[in-house]
């Protein structure tokens, strides 16, 4: 089962750099869930957005990925996370947002805020900055940041 992990920051705080850093700075796999507050924008104007209007259960193909989408699943988002987690072939599945869940976490502090922003969010392993935030850990050169992804990787993997 692949390990999960969270990446959670306000607005502009660099969550999707570092995700990205993430996916490209190890030989790992990941699976991605991105948590969105806007509605997914695809225009009925096409044939898939047609589908997508019309449809609470739509199946995407095409040699190379898969996308699955779904409306009015009856299901919390823990519940379809556990799901993914059994289903997935990644090493690491990274959850951008939905700071309410319970999983190790990495939070991004952008320059004017301070630990005590977080204060009522559990499980949080390390407050790391790639904007000069003297209350994190400095990841703003490259170095640090992959060196800081594969100590994280590992201590949630020692932690299991």
């Amino acid at each position: 089962m692949a390990l999960t992990l969270q990446i959670i920051g306000h607005k502009k705080s660099g969550k999707t750099t570092l995700i990205k850093d993430f996916l490209m700075m190890t030989d790992y796999k990941f699976s991605i869930v991105k948590h969105t507050h806007l509605p997914i924008d695809i225009p009925n104007t096409t044939d898939t957005g047609k589908f997508f209007e019309h449809s609470d259960d739509v199946l995407l193909l095409n040699n190379e990925q898969m996308i699955h989408y779904q409306r009015n699943v009856p299901m919390t988002e823990l519940e379809k996370i556990k799901l993914m987690q059994q289903n997935t072939s990644a090493d690491f599945i990274i959850i951008e947002g939905i700071k309410e869940l319970d999983f190790p976490k990495v939070v991004l502090l952008k320059p004017n805020e301070t630990k005590n922003d977080f204060v009522k969010i559990t499980n949080i392993k390390k407050f790391v900055s790639i904007q000069g935030n003297k209350q994190a850990e400095d990841i703003e050169n490259m170095t640090k940041r992959k060196q800081f992804i594969n100590n994280f990787l590992k201590d949630i993997q020692n932690d299991r």
